[in-house]
């Protein structure tokens, strides 16, 4: 049932004063509340036509407020990996300059080179675990995995559950060494016959291990030197056949070849046969015989003392080179298994090596092209720091990176292959050393890529990071101002319009209140 309110005489009026007072009190109400918050309103409704400026800028803030918080992270941990890597490239390269200068001191420098180097090895490791914030900063895409195993365990292996042994470094080095040398003469064989020499590559170790026949030359029409490399079903063999007895000082150069790529080269030279002969890793010295027959027996026994002093120095190093590169090539999450040697059968023969057996000294994010290229994916963009809605710059890095395994390399052809002893061949070996050594620690800033190109593109992305976070800051400064404009309330205006208010309403209460007082007799009088 619906009531119809009686109407009186005056009473519109009424209403509409009370109508009026009752504005005037929200008026006030609203104003004393933009006084004391300082807010134009508490709600966005209450912002009128500028509700959706506001709600853009704060959600803008917002954003930026998030790649303020990112940009300082990456600023860290991309300055952490600079200083890293800066100390990875510059103990690559004081460690090449000690090998340089060292040379001239070969017998009291290896001794100190070799304790330097590992010391020096086992500080890059432990550098490539630097950390910010609990997160790793060289295992790439995995952050919260330590990339790389302690220094003992790399160098020495582990102990499986079952009791058997992970092979480190120094294993596959050793296995290396043994596997080239053979009995020591890196499976070359010499033979006499009549009066000519025979040198000749072995099968089946000749494709994978020791040395390969290069050339052969002759100072000398007394001595024919031929040179026959082998092929994939022949050996390869070299022929000094002794025409007649040389000349003192007459000499042949035999090279043989390394699985490195590099050679060696033999000089045997003739002396009259009352001289004292010597032998060395570079060659060796023979005694003129009374006729070509004698001439080439000593000429045998001389190339055998010098192949098996280059095996010695020269080869031994190559091989140390050999099993760092192929040790550090490993890495867990491509399952990528350095290669071991299998000693079981009559000659040596590479096998794949497996997680159980052999020590992966990289446990990071490694992330591969398809086969069969297998190429590591940009180290740089594994990790990205948002800079706008745009645009990202990339952290990333890589304790395995190709330049860095080359450095560890390098490190340990010094710390495993420098000689231990001072002797004849001292010298030589010590070069075959920084022949290795020294083109391995070349990453560190002379090759493209190397671990200073590394540095520069982290100083670059450090540095994109400084400049977005000030043009962020920029811009983060002008919104706000824009937001303040519409949400801030101006305290001299408000408070001007709050004393107008006031004014009106205490007006209007004074002449409702005389209204109200109004009588006939009031009103006559």
């Amino acid at each position: 049932m619906t009531t119809i309110t009686p109407f009186a005489a005056g009473s519109y009026l009424t209403t509409r004063n009370a109508a009026q007072l009752t504005t005037l009190k929200n008026q006030l109400n609203d104003l004393s509340n933009q006084v004391s918050s300082g807010q134009v309103s508490q709600t966005y409704g209450g912002l009128g036509s500028g509700r959706s400026t506001a709600l853009a800028a704060q959600a803008t803030l917002s954003a930026l407020g998030g790649y303020a918080a990112g940009i300082t992270a990456g600023q860290t941990r991309t300055k952490l990996a600079v200083t890293s890597l800066t100390q990875v490239a510059t103990l690559g390269t004081s460690a090449r300059q000690s090998l340089n200068n060292g040379l001239q001191s070969a017998a009291t420098s290896s001794i100190a080179g070799r304790s330097t180097a590992l010391g020096n090895l086992e500080t890059v490791l432990d550098t490539l675990n630097q950390s910010a914030a609990g997160n790793y900063l060289f295992g790439g895409a995995d952050a919260s995995t330590q990339p790389v195993l302690d220094a003992d365990t790399i160098l020495n292996g582990s102990t499986n559950s079952d009791g058997t042994l992970k092979a480190g470094l120094t294993k596959l080095i050793k296995d290396q060494v043994a596997a080239d040398l053979g009995s020591g003469s890196g499976w070359l064989t010499t033979s006499l016959s009549g009066s000519a020499v025979t040198v000749a590559e072995k099968d089946p170790t000749r494709t994978s291990f020791g040395f390969n026949v290069g050339g052969a030359s002759s100072t000398t029409t007394a001595i024919t030197a031929t040179a026959n490399p082998g092929t994939t079903s022949t050996p390869g063999t070299i022929n000094l056949a002794v025409n007649s007895p040389p000349a003192a000082g007459d000499s042949v150069t035999v090279t043989l070849k390394m699985h490195d790529g590099t050679s060696t080269t033999l000089t045997l030279t003739a002396v009259s046969g009352n001289t004292a002969t010597s032998t060395s890793s570079t060659g060796a010295t023979f005694a003129i015989g009374s006729d070509a027959q004698t001439t080439a027996n000593n000429l045998n026994i001389a190339l055998q003392g010098a192949i098996t002093a280059a095996a010695a120095g020269t080869l031994a190093v190559s091989s140390t080179a050999i099993a760092a590169k192929n040790f550090f090539s490993g890495s867990a999450s491509a399952g990528i298994i350095p290669q071991r040697i299998d000693f079981s059968g009559a000659a040596p023969v590479y096998v794949p090596g497996t997680k159980d057996n052999t020590v992966l000294w990289y446990q990071g994010e490694d992330t591969r092209s398809a086969p069969p290229a297998l190429q590591p994916t940009s180290a740089l963009s594994t990790q990205s720091v948002q800079i706008s809605s745009t645009a990202s710059v990339g952290t990333g890095a890589r304790a395995n990176d190709g330049a860095i395994q080359n450095v560890l390399a390098g490190l340990a052809t010094m710390a495993y292959g420098l000689p231990t002893t001072s002797d004849g061949n001292t010298i030589a070996t010590y070069q075959a050393v920084i022949d290795r050594a020294g083109n391995l620690l070349s990453s560190t800033d002379t090759t493209s890529p190397s671990v200073q190109d590394t540095v520069t593109q982290l100083s670059l992305a450090s540095a994109r990071l400084s400049s977005a976070g000030t043009t962020n800051t920029a811009t983060q400064n002008t919104v706000q101002n824009t937001l303040d404009g519409i949400e801030q309330a101006s305290p001299e205006e408000v408070i001007a319009k709050l004393l107008d208010v006031q004014n009106r309403l205490q007006a209007s209460y004074q002449i409702t209140s005389t209204l109200s007082k109004l009588s006939l007799v009031n009103y006559i009088s």
